[in-house]
């Protein structure tokens, strides 16, 4: 199995489709000629990295050339920072646990500090060094068991962003940055990051190539840079927590932005008549049982919405609403159990809800309670 199982397996996600993108607007533009404006041509790359299908999508052409190049970005993502690549850095990290600290790129070092940012803001909701767990209930492995209580115990023990211990580069003897894990045992795992981070990335490149817009779709994770055609704005499906993915519960619009969903859904198993969902309680090891079914974070960094679909999935309805509120630059929505749908305030009028079977929550009153 390939790398980022945290996020593929156990860690998230995905969980949004790319719905029937915008209808070219009524009255197309006529060239002086007195012929039709066309609609350029679309060119699209897929290929498999980060543990999941990775897609580009851009329009025209010319920007053929730049497809191979973006999936490449993800392809060598993969192969630095997977968790389960043997030569990767993280992987060297992780060997090194409880004993000395691993040189790193500066790329690497950046992303552990900034997962460790989430971490800390979370209070561990969100934790960087959740691998230990991540291997113990090996959700999509097909081998998956609930572990017993002393097993999640000792798993637990290992997990602590705190004791992730991150050691700038020295300038003066030109020495790489270094990460170091305190206790042995401790493993890292970027899943719940990376494919976000991959995003941002391709999208970065692909602007500074002159691309004007197109569509990144790396297993769920959506980035949607630019305005279709120059004159619309994509309109991106949240998928239905209780349907298989293709269908979607409504309809966003927006313009340089990317959308990340976290949901109990798609990754679990049965045992004994029990569902087990992947993504993990740091506090107790076992998968978190509240009243939400999925999360979309909605943000034009798609590294941050990465991180926070899994961290307002931990929090919760009210407090997960709460804090998305507080947060500049970022959207959310929040489906529950019960087929409710719960939005930010910015949201309001830019999602549509189509699906019939859910309703829409009122976040205001819910933000009212204290």
């Amino acid at each position: 199995m390939r790398i980022f199982d945290y996020q593929n397996r156990a860690g998230h996600r995905s969980a949004l489709l790319l719905a029937g993108l915008v209808l070219l607007s009524a009255g197309c533009a006529l060239a002086l000629s007195g012929c039709e404006q066309q609609t350029p041509q679309s060119v699209s790359a897929t290929d498999f990295a980060l543990g999941t299908t990775c897609s580009v999508k851009l329009y025209g052409q010319e920007n053929k050339q730049y497809l191979e190049p973006s999936l490449k970005i993800a392809g060598e993502i993969e192969a630095t920072m997977s968790a389960h690549t043997e030569d990767s850095e993280i992987a060297q990290i992780n060997r090194r646990a409880g004993d000395s600290a691993a040189a790193v790129s500066q790329e690497t070092f950046a992303l552990v500090a900034r997962a460790k940012e989430f971490s800390k803001l979370s209070e561990g909701i969100f934790d960087l060094s959740v691998g230990p767990l991540v291997e113990l209930w090996d959700i999509g492995s097909g081998e998956e068991s609930v572990p017993s209580p002393d097993a999640l115990s000792a798993a637990l023990e290992k997990v602590d962003y705190r004791e992730v211990q991150l050691i700038p580069a020295d300038e003066s003897d030109g020495s790489k940055p270094k990460v170091l894990l305190e206790a042995a045992g401790m493993r890292l795992d970027l899943g719940a990051i990376a494919k976000g981070y991959a995003a941002d990335r391709i999208v970065e490149y692909l602007k500074s190539e002159g691309v004007g817009y197109g569509i990144v779709n790396l297993g769920g994770n959506v980035y949607a840079f630019g305005e279709k055609h120059n004159t619309t704005k994509w309109k991106i499906g949240i998928q239905s927590p209780d349907e298989e993915r293709g269908s979607y519960i409504g309809i966003i619009e927006l313009t340089d932005k990317a959308v990340v969903t976290s949901g109990k859904y798609e990754r679990y198993f049965i045992e004994d008549g029990t569902r087990y969902h992947h993504i993990l309680s740091t506090a107790d090891g076992y998968p978190i049982e509240n009243e939400l079914a999925s999360v979309s974070i909605i943000s034009a960094d798609a590294t941050e919405a990465d991180a926070l679909s899994t961290l307002v999935f931990g929090l919760g309805l009210q407090k997960g609403l709460e804090f998305t509120e507080q947060r500049e630059g970022i959207e959310a929505i929040l489906v529950t159990e019960e087929n409710t749908v719960f939005t930010t305030t910015g949201l309001r009028t830019s999602f549509e809800l189509t699906d019939k079977e859910f309703k829409r929550g009122e976040s205001r009153q819910l933000l009212s309670l204290r």
